[in-house]
């Protein structure tokens, strides 16, 4: 009797003990991320906006039905966020919507088709029954709504260069920045505006239509025209209006200018960048280009024609040198190595030309970046200025390249030479730097008539800018008319990280740190080796078959053996 009042207290008090846990957990709400890199956690930029939000925010997701593994995968990783979204603020709405599930045909497709139209764009996968395949659409994308205004949000991302596995994993590290970024746009009023340069033979149209497209999705995106003016009431050029209209931009992007930039020109963007204004200039230095071996094997690489921005960049503290850089780190190009009935052969072989410049430096414009390609590019060095300038090498080369000065021959022949490694030794050469300070005006100190005619202020606030020395790293490849990401080489069939490279620059640049720190957050996929797998299935289906069984059987064994030994002690 005593036993059991005791056995009974006991399961009293486990029963109030369970009660008061339930108690305190409702009152007292925490989740716990027990994963290394805190994938299931929110950033700090995300819960900053999230605690922002004072009213509802709807967001349709359209990645509910019957799906593979990896669409599946998608589905309840865009869960899993979403919930961490609605946990952080309860004005965050959210549904799974299956957009074909209609049986009727008309339905479906005029669904479908206003999906479309709102930016998501179908994806057809192959869906193995048994022995055959079956197509099936889906549409990986989201709609987020704030008010009246809506915001298409593709899940799935399709990058030409990487594999469907790639290609999941990638979009499942973007979920977090994909809504974020979204829902930051629906709240703010107005997009920012930035704007390419134009009139000095700038990269224009088809060549950087892929980074404008990226860029749209973010910013209000123009084009100016240094040199074209509306006139004033006496028929002259109205010079105040057009530094009216600079400035309105927050930033300027100068992409590989040809022609030489006038006093006037360099005026202008000297007072933008003095009234804070933001550059990114991506200047080629020299006069080199893969067109010039479409008909011959070799051609000279001369300094390109003076663009008469050295005194002005040399006054903000850097120089982009007349050289070119060769890197035993580059991209391949097809190179005919014989010829078989005169037709040639062809062979992927490095083209020392072609700079590929892997990220080291824990900045976060190139945190977790992917290799960045580079075409003929130049040596940057940096220069002590008047004012205190902070100048941070964002790219380098690596420390197995060579710097040869213009003019130059460049050869195919050279991608058949194997390189002497003892020439490449030049430690890591500055190819893109940021510069950060106080910058001085390029026309202080100087007798110049625009300063009587124009505002002018000496030295600005501090600023930043970004220089580059190739302007190709803006321009996509193109293939049948069509133009290709930004970043992939159609000859390598490889993603390359020019575009991000440039996206996290303007993000920095208009202090949208933020944005970056969520785009570039890591998430290790701890993915299974699938060679090791074929290799060792056998023997871990063997394991895991006996092992529990053995368990179980020297389990009872033990308890028997107990259970007798106690029993005859008893007698």
């Amino acid at each position: 009797m005593k036993n059991r009042n005791k056995d009974i207290i006991q399961l009293i008090s486990i029963f109030i003990i369970i009660i008061l846990i339930n108690i305190i957990g409702s009152m007292v709400y925490h989740r716990f991320d027990l994963t290394k890199e805190g994938r299931y956690s929110l950033s700090k930029a995300s819960k900053k906006l999230l605690s922002e939000i004072d009213d509802y925010i709807y967001i349709e997701v359209y990645l509910e039905g019957d799906f593979p593994a990896g669409i599946e995968r998608l589905s309840l990783e865009t869960k899993q966020i979403l919930s961490e979204f609605k946990t952080q603020n309860d004005f965050i709405q959210f549904t799974f919507i299956n957009p074909t599930e209609s049986k009727d045909d008309k339905t479906r497709n005029e669904i479908l088709k206003q999906l479309y139209e709102k930016g998501l764009n179908p994806t057809n996968l192959q869906v193995k029954n048994g022995d055959s395949y079956s197509e099936k659409i889906i549409i990986p994308g989201a709609i987020v709504k704030f008010g009246a205004n809506e915001i298409a949000v593709q899940l799935l991302k399709n990058q030409i260069a990487s594999s469907p596995d790639q290609n999941l994993e990638q979009s499942i590290r973007e979920l977090e920045y994909e809504f974020t970024n979204a829902i930051k746009q629906l709240r703010s009023s107005l997009k920012p505006s930035i704007a390419f340069l134009k009139g000095h033979g700038e990269l224009d149209g088809i060549d950087i239509k892929d980074l404008r497209n990226s860029l749209t999705e973010q910013y209000s995106v123009d084009e100016i025209d240094l040199r074209e003016f509306e006139v004033d009431s006496l028929g002259k050029p109205n010079l105040k209006k057009k530094l009216r209209d600079l400035k309105l931009k927050k930033l300027l992007l100068i992409a590989k200018p040809k022609s030489t930039f006038e006093n006037l020109d360099k005026y202008f963007i000297d007072q933008y960048i003095m009234n804070g204004g933001k550059v990114i200039w991506m200047i080629d230095a020299t006069n080199a280009d893969m067109d010039s071996l479409s008909n011959k094997g070799s051609f000279i690489a001369s300094t390109l024609r003076d663009l008469n921005l050295g005194d002005q960049l040399f006054k903000y503290g850097v120089r982009i040198n007349s050289n070119l850089v060769e890197d035993i780190s580059s991209s391949k190009i097809p190179v005919p190595i014989s010829f078989v009935n005169d037709i040639p052969q062809w062979e992927l072989l490095p083209w020392r030309y072609f700079p590929v410049s892997i990220p080291t430096l824990n900045h976060p414009i190139t945190n977790n970046l992917n290799a960045v390609k580079f075409d003929f590019v130049s040596s940057i060095d940096t220069i002590k200025t008047n004012t205190k300038i902070n100048k941070t090498i964002l790219l380098h080369t690596s420390p197995y390249s060579r710097l040869v000065n213009t003019p130059y021959e460049i050869s195919l022949q050279k991608a058949l030479e194997q390189p002497a490694q003892n020439d490449f030794n030049i430690q890591q050469a500055a190819i893109a730097v940021l510069l950060e300070g106080t910058f001085e005006s390029l026309f202080k100190n100087r007798i110049n008539k625009l300063s009587n005619e124009l505002p002018f202020i000496k030295s600005s606030k501090p600023n930043r800018m970004i220089v580059i020395s190739d302007g190709d790293i803006a321009q996509n490849q193109i293939s049948r008319g069509a133009a290709l990401p930004l970043g992939y080489d159609n000859y390598e069939k490889r993603q390359y990280g020019n575009k991000d490279f440039i996206l996290n620059a303007i993000d920095y640049l208009l202090e949208e740190d933020a944005l970056i720190a969520v785009r570039t957050r890591e998430l290790k996929m701890r993915l299974l080796d699938s060679q090791k797998i074929n290799l060792e299935r056998n023997f871990w289906q063997i394991i895991n078959l006996i092992i529990p069984i053995a368990l179980v059987i020297i389990f009872g064994i033990f308890k028997q053996y107990a259970r007798k030994k106690k029993y005859s002690n008893e007698k």
